[in-house]
């Protein structure tokens, strides 16, 4: 099973998890990651970690935004650890993507379907042309 890393400012990760339990249902081997109160390099070796935790089995790592001190912990995990895909700018209907298709979907496509879902999710809403 694909492991999913969620790392955000504040605690957001925590909050997209939870919201996505409520919706999914239970679900493992997803884990949200803050960046309050550490360093780059905290950032870093926590996301190191989970990634080591995994086994050997495949991780996906998804951030909150493109650019920030997330991102860049990120990067320089995926400097050391090329076969580890990292996605920006997530949001709920990416994770219940993930949450969703990680165990049908091949996982060298598993993160053009999430970025899909993310991209397709992001709408202005008017009644009127329903």
């Amino acid at each position: 099973m694909v492991t999913g890393i969620v790392v955000t400012h504040g605690r957001l990760a925590t909050a997209l998890i939870e919201t996505a339990r409520v919706i999914f249902g239970d679900f493992s081997r997803c884990y949200g990651v803050t960046n309050k109160g550490k360093s780059p390099q905290a950032l870093k070796d926590e996301i190191d970690s989970l990634v080591d935790a995994a086994a050997g089995e495949p991780c996906i790592v998804f951030v909150d935004f493109f650019g920030g001190s997330c991102c860049h912990a990120c990067m320089q995990l995926k400097v050391e650890r090329d076969d580890i895909p990292v996605v920006a700018g997530v949001n709920l209907p990416m994770l219940l993507a993930f949450l969703n298709k990680r165990e049908s979907v091949p996982f060298e496509q598993l993160p053009a379907e999430v970025l899909g879902r993310g991209h397709s999710s992001i709408q202005s809403v008017d009644p009127n042309k329903m």
